[in-house]
């Protein structure tokens, strides 16, 4: 029996706008995919200096993550940023959750100083709402929004479970600043949450008066069961039965119903309907679900792309990459056990889980080769700039690939680690557990 010549399969494709943007994107990723043993010393040296290469051990090639240029990058957040940022006006609690997460995931927190700014910067940006309650917007004076109440949800969570150098695990001053105020808004984010539910269509509005989408159900969700919220309203048939019918005949999801599936969407779906046990056959096409999404990682790249015939794009090596590590839990769906937090063991690692459903090497040469910049940060891929997003998610999708998996596939054994982080609510997974416990202790103290 004869075999078919090999080719490109760019080649064999009719060639459209579509395919000529595949071409060009393989196109700028084919230098950083260059065999470096065949590079002469002065291109290795190079290497070497950036750090992208060991200078400790000569005889070794496996590639590093610029762990000192990447929190230096993302520090910029933490001070006066540059005139173009107005445009971010908006995102003031995301800028903070994505580069306090990326440089948590490096091992590299800024000073409690720092930490005790960024809590006076959230408590400018909550808001309460003219109907009751309230909630953070993305600036001081902006309404509230489930989407920046989110990130400063989880920023915070991030500050509140950060403990003293002195190796006794007491939290810090600004930790249990942060935890107090995180209480003091428990009322007020439960009255503001249970506004939002539109009971017709049984999903949520991201603001009062604001649209409805998957992506509120996902953060009120997120921010319910981090606090311990009473919001017996989640787990109700419509709900249940609102992200249910985001599902779109190609097995991913959209953000509401009738639109197209795409990575984040089906992210925020996965991760809700796993938070509130319900991620089973009974709820959705599973297997329609997990064909979309191993069919989104890119066979040439590595990384994943957001949608059908989309190009690559760093930020979804979290959104795609978390969403397949929640389906590839043998524990998924049950929601009285965290299959990952049941993994942590006593040094605060999470160990492996075998046969994730999609290639971790590839994506982790990916995130390494293309999206990092040797000035620090990461990027979407090689010709677009470095941005605090794509840094952050970046950054989670190695974790993501190198902790529930097969682990470190590509890289360097311990220069290319990062922390792991939990895949429904991105944050450390020992964070996770220690504001789980905190707010446990807390509900079970006033009853």
């Amino acid at each position: 029996m004869s075999s078919l010549p090999q080719r490109d399969v760019m080649d064999i494709l009719w060639p459209t706008d579509s395919t000529d943007d595949q071409r060009g994107a393989e196109k700028e990723c084919r230098p950083f995919f260059v065999d470096l043993l065949e590079l002469d010393e002065v291109q290795i040296e190079h290497l070497r200096n950036t750090g992208l290469l060991s200078k400790l051990d000569k005889t070794n090639f496996d590639v590093c993550l610029l762990y000192q240029p990447h929190s230096t990058y993302l520090y910029k957040a933490f001070g006066t940023l540059p005139a173009g940022f107005v445009s971010l006006d908006a995102s003031r609690p995301w800028m903070l959750y994505w580069t306090l997460h990326g440089c948590d995931l490096l091992g590299e927190l800024p000073d409690e100083s720092t930490l005790q700014g960024i809590v006076d910067m959230l408590q400018a940006c909550w808001s309460s709402s003219n109907s009751g309650g309230g909630g953070f917007g993305g600036g001081p004076g902006q309404l509230p929004h489930c989407a920046t109440t989110y990130a400063a949800i989880l920023a915070l969570c991030i500050i509140a479970t950060t403990t003293k150098t002195t190796g006794n695990n007491e939290i810090t001053e600004v930790a249990k600043r942060a935890r107090k105020y995180m209480k003091d808004i428990q009322q007020p984010l439960s009255e503001w949450f249970s506004q939002l539910l539109e009971p017709e269509l049984g999903g949520y509005r991201m603001h009062v008066g604001g649209e409805v989408d998957v992506r509120a159900t996902y953060t009120i969700v997120t921010v319910a069961k981090l606090l311990h919220l009473p919001l017996s309203q989640l787990e109700s048939p419509i709900v249940i039965s609102f992200l249910q019918a985001c599902q779109t005949y190609e097995g991913g999801f959209g953000g509401e119903p009738g639109s197209e599936a795409h990575g984040g969407y089906t992210f925020c779906a996965i991760a809700a309907l796993q938070l509130l046990g319900y991620l089973n056959d009974d709820t959705v096409d599973l297997s329609a679900l997990r064909g979309w999404l191993v069919r989104r990682q890119m066979a040439y790249e590595g990384g994943f792309q957001g949608r059908c015939n989309k190009l690559v794009d760093g930020c979804y090596s979290f959104w795609q990459g978390s969403a397949l590590a929640i389906l590839s839990s043998k524990n998924r769906g049950k929601v009285d056990k965290d299959p990952w937090l049941s993994q942590l063991n006593k040094e605060g690692k999470a160990e492996h889980v075998p046969k994730m459903l999609f290639d971790e090497g590839m994506l982790q040469r990916y995130i390494l080769l293309c999206a990092q910049d040797v000035n620090g940060g990461l990027r979407d891929k090689p010709s677009k700039p470095r941005d605090f997003y794509h840094s952050c998610y970046n950054l989670s999708g190695l974790s993501v690939s190198q902790h529930y998996g097969a682990g470190v596939a590509y890289g360097h054994k311990t220069s290319s680690i990062v922390a792991p982080t939990h895949p429904c609510y991105n944050i450390r997974i020992d964070r996770v557990q220690s504001i789980l416990d905190c707010f446990c202790q807390m509900l079970n103290s006033t009853e």
